[in-house]
């Protein structure tokens, strides 16, 4: 950099600074005015066009005020900041740079909101397939971010700037167990974990009966079979055989349905074996990090509040492979960063951490973002009170960032090969892209209503409230939510005011709180995106232990003499209280069930090897439900089993192995997919893409899905009679974009449709 232009930025930036409170004023009305222009001028390029010269101006404007003699109107702006709680405590005169770039946060801050959450996304209603719907959630979604991601970035900077008083401090000390207390603390847990929760699951691979359909008939775990079958056909995972589950859990889906007959019997108990070991080891690295305590608490919360728990039976959506990695990222970082103390981590720590967020990132989209969202928080919670330099901090998240990305690329290149990392992240980013839009087929949460009315009849009052719906649920999303951002705030706050004063075992307490809270906090962010009850508890690893710890917490941290602390300790034992009444019948339950985990895991054990002994079996639709004969009868009497079969096999005679789509094949049957047809099948899909229900999709997908099957060579589909009037046929029988096809009807017990093959 020339010298001229170093002495005039040293000249701008060094020196004390005056009228802070006018300055934040001057920012908060820039602040507003970015706001103002992105809800007018939605259009992300005019708000560029808009947002700059209002920033640097207001820049401007506060750094001359900065730099101009303490004035009146700023001891009168601190006097009423103040007087509502407000003041931001110096300790002596900030320094230009300080006071800057406190400023910048502010604009930063509502600059990137008004990006993300008001400006345009380019995703109309109108481009939205008939089987999603658009509503666009981001302002609450990223107000849940951004909001609390001020509040960690106002705490930094009076902890660095305005009043450091975060050099080194005694840390607290982490208890030494012996190892092999250790050892016999996680044979407990595990022991526990397994009869409380994961035989629940297991149980749930005995089919119920032999004459009924199994719970494993179901669309969640239906959706990922046609993509699966793609796969055994030679079709590249995620990229040709394209999921939005992720590239690791396809990977470990398929594997493990192959091992298990390849059936959707195979497929379920492959994934519920998965879930049952994500919930042992969750558990045992929560008494390995925080302790027995907290592991049997949560053990208890698990079955009082949502938690992925009550979501097992839907195998196929809550994979718990695809979160596993943020809770478990949330707790080591709060141990290695708030609880070791100054130069008491190693490299190890960060490349550690990095190599579980970039395994996480490779089983799934929300391990990748969620696992880099914890590590922002973290560090901006921890950081200014941990005792570590700035450069230090620095390094640590350049060593997870690194180490992670390493880890990302390996797999990737072990597995697809390294050609397809920019197709898998392209993938992930364009799918999870489409659901912060509002691209989902559960908007806001299930379906709810509330109806109050007011009369005066014949002089008295009369009035009436009814509701439908789970309301409780939706209460919960939202209302968590709001407790998170608070907790968050005030925990922020504790560990600014008080962490350097506190005691060793106040310490032990609060970096653990503070590892649960942060990784709740991230958790809930997915919660939020669909907010129906099942994805309420997908996520929610750490929410009930949160929700157990929040009392201590306020009665502990929050001075419970005072408003705030003494609020906030009602507010959570009322939340306990309510969650053990409603959940009473679920604690027996389990209680129950756990008497007969021995029994349940023995009829469990003989269906995994029922399953094992039949990965050999031929392609037949009904071993492709179960290879079980026992439990083939119930499928073999559905309605639609016999054109189902019989339409695989007249469909097998004229392709003769050649690839085939299959629009809406499947006549009759509930489910109404492709997916079913390819998978019981056994068809190799042109496009690769075998349902769009099985995927986000928007209209331009849709064309681009027309494009690739008119642009594959040697190709067929096939119409069912039902979609002889769909886009693709139109186009595909287009002389003129598709060139000559023969064309041929399909029947047998009536007619199925048409097939139609390229020369």
């Amino acid at each position: 950099m020339p010298p001229g232009i170093s002495r005039r930025l040293q000249w701008a930036l060094q020196g004390p600074a005056s009228n802070l409170y006018l300055c934040g004023l001057v920012a908060l009305v820039a602040a507003a005015l970015l706001i103002v222009e992105a809800a007018i001028f939605p259009a992300r390029a005019t708000f560029i066009l808009l947002a700059a010269p209002t920033t640097i101006a207001a820049l401007i404007v506060i750094h001359a005020v900065a730099r101009a003699g303490p004035l009146r109107l700023d001891e009168a702006i601190g006097h009423f900041a103040g007087g509502i709680g407000l003041t931001i405590r110096t300790g002596g005169t900030p320094s230009l740079f300080a006071v800057l770039l406190y400023c910048a946060g502010i604009l930063g801050a509502a600059g990137g909101y008004a990006w993300l959450a008001l400006t345009e996304t380019g995703i109309k209603r109108d481009d939205v397939v008939v089987v999603w719907g658009l509503l666009d959630k981001r302002q609450m979604v990223f107000a849940y971010l951004v909001i609390v991601a001020f509040v960690l970035f106002h705490r930094a900077m009076v902890g660095l700037f305005f009043a450091p008083a975060y050099g080194w401090r005694e840390a607290a000390t982490l208890p030494r167990r012996w190892w092999l207390a250790r050892l016999a603390g996680a044979v407990v847990v595990a022991v526990l974990a397994y009869g409380w929760l994961g035989v629940e699951a297991l149980r749930e691979v005995v089919p119920a009966g032999e004459v009924t359909l199994a719970k494993f008939y179901e669309y969640h775990s239906l959706v990922h079979l046609g993509a699966l079958e793609q796969i055994r056909l030679g079709a590249t995972p995620y990229v040709e055989a394209q999921t939005q589950y992720g590239l690791g859990n396809q990977l470990v889906a398929y594997v493990l349905t192959k091992a298990f007959g390849f059936s959707n019997h195979g497929f379920y108990a492959g994934v519920l074996l998965i879930d049952v070991i994500c919930i042992v080891a969750f558990f045992v690295v929560v008494q390995q990090v925080l302790g027995l305590g907290w592991a049997l608490a949560g053990l208890l919360g698990w079955v009082l509040w949502p938690s992925p728990a009550a979501v097992l039976d839907l195998a196929g959506w809550a994979i718990l492979t695809r979160w596993l990695a943020v809770p478990i990222l949330a707790l080591l970082l709060a141990r290695w960063l708030l609880a070791a103390g100054p130069g008491a981590v190693s490299s190890i720590a960060p490349v550690a951490a990095g190599v579980i967020w970039g395994a996480g990132g490779f089983m799934s989209q929300e391990n990748l973002s969620g696992g880099l969202l914890v590590l922002i928080f973290s560090l901006a919670l921890y950081g200014p009170v941990c005792g570590q330099s700035l450069a230090s901090l620095a390094r640590f998240a350049g060593l997870f960032v690194a180490s992670g990305a390493v880890v990302f690329v390996l797999l990737i290149t072990g597995t697809i090969g390294i050609g397809h990392t920019l197709d898998v992240l392209h993938r992930a980013s364009a799918q999870s892209a489409l659901v912060m839009a509002g691209v989902s087929n559960s908007v806001w949460s299930d379906n709810i209503g509330l109806t109050m009315t007011l009369e005066i009849v014949n002089g008295w009052w009369v009035e009436s409230l009814k509701t439908h719906g789970a309301m409780r649920p939706v209460l919960q999303v939202y209302g968590f939510a709001i407790l998170l951002m608070v907790v968050i705030g005030l925990l922020a706050g504790y560990l600014g005011r008080s962490w350097r004063t506190a005691n060793g075992e106040q310490r032990q307490f609060v970096w653990k709180f503070a590892g649960v809270a942060v990784g709740a906090y991230v958790l809930h962010l997915f919660a939020l995106l669909r907010s129906d009850l099942s994805h309420l508890a997908g996520p929610s690893f750490l929410l009930p232990l949160f929700l157990l710890a929040l009392p201590v917490f306020a009665w502990r941290c929050l001075r419970p003499g005072l408003g705030r602390g003494l609020l906030l300790l009602l507010v959570s034992v009322a939340l306990i209280a309510e969650a053990a009444i409603a959940g009473r019948s679920d604690l027996v339950r389990h209680a129950e069930a756990a008497g007969t985990a021995w029994k349940d895991s023995l009829a469990a054990r003989e269906i995994y090897r029922a399953l094992n002994a039949a990965d050999s079996q031929p392609i037949d639709a009904a071993a492709r439900y179960s290879p079980i004969p026992r439990y083939q009868a119930a499928f073999r009497n559905m309605p639609s089993f016999a054109d189902l079969d019989e339409l695989a096999g007249l469909l097998h005679d004229k392709l003769k192995g050649r690839p085939v789509e299959l629009v809406l094949p499947t006549p009759d049957d509930p489910m109404n997919d492709p997916e079913l047809l390819y998978f019981f099948g056994g068809f190799r899909s042109v496009s690769g893409i075998t349902s769009p229900r099985s995927l986000i999709w928007t209209k331009a997908d849709l064309d681009a899905w027309i494009a690739k099957v008119l642009g594959a060579k040697n190709a067929c589909v096939f119409f069912d009679s039902r979609s002889l009037d769909s886009p693709l046929f139109h186009a595909w029988n287009d002389a003129t974009r598709n060139g000559a096809v023969s064309s041929e009807p399909i029947a047998g017990r009536r007619s199925y449709g048409v097939l139609s093959c390229k020369a």
